[in-house]
């Protein structure tokens, strides 16, 4: 509980964090998120207390917005007319729930493979998790440099202590190029306590689009394809 010793005995206090749902600290504690109160659909804005602290809705402590409810268990018909009704579930759980869209892996007309979407998305929709091994600053660093000999890397950072690789162990969003005018945008979302990387549609994406986000390269970092240096040898 948040006290004035509290900091002494909880992780959580002393690095200035709120406690999450696998704490062992029990359901007094003064340190948890009171959760949000929104109705359902309304948690993609930053009325949500949720949303605008860069959380997840909690199934446990969110009970108004559907956070807990699973579309996969909802009967279709059901489903169909909570559709026609409005957004049936919460619409800031969708990393927790595996809610990604389906995409394909081909040749891009930017550079080497590409992701390619495979079903529609809509404006800051998810639309899938961007994921890899997880290795500190130090090693990142070290691998970094080789990364950059090869003139390929997949390094993404998700905190102050930890950045994901995906070389080896990566999904299909690590092949989505960079682009200054990206179709995409990055968010790291806090979900039951971890830090994740979500990949969200900049606006209304069609099936077949490649995606693309912005790697944010410096310019004297940027491999030769990407849009930063062919703006800097203009």
């Amino acid at each position: 509980q948040r006290t004035a010793g509290a900091a002494r005995f909880c992780a959580c206090a002393a690095a200035g964090l709120q406690c999450e749902r696998f704490c062992a600290c029990g359901p007094n504690c003064r340190n948890q998120s009171l959760g949000c109160k929104c109705k359902r659909g309304a948690c993609r804005t930053a009325a949500c207390p949720c949303f605008a602290a860069g959380w997840e809705c909690s199934p446990d402590r969110c009970g108004r917005c559907g956070a807990g409810v699973h579309p996969a268990l909802l009967d279709p018909a059901k489903e169909a007319a909570l559709s026609r009704a409005g957004l049936p579930i919460c619409q800031n759980v969708a990393m927790q729930k595996g809610l990604r869209k389906r995409l394909a892996v081909g040749r891009s007309s930017v550079h080497g493979w590409g992701a390619f979407l495979k079903a529609p998305a809509r404006r800051n929709e998810f639309v899938y998790e961007y994921t890899g091994e997880l290795v500190s600053q130090d090693e990142a660093d070290r691998r970094g440099k080789i990364y950059d000999q090869l003139n390929c890397s997949f390094l993404f950072n998700l905190n102050a202590d930890l950045v994901v690789d995906a070389t080896r162990k990566g999904n299909k969003i690590k092949f989505a190029n960079h682009s200054k005018n990206p179709n995409c945008f990055t968010k790291i979302v806090k979900v039951n306590g971890d830090h994740k990387i979500g990949v969200f549609a900049k606006k209304d994406l069609r099936p077949g689009e490649e995606l693309s986000f912005d790697y944010l390269y410096t310019k004297d970092l940027a491999p030769s394809w990407t849009d930063a240096s062919l703006q800097r040898l203009k």
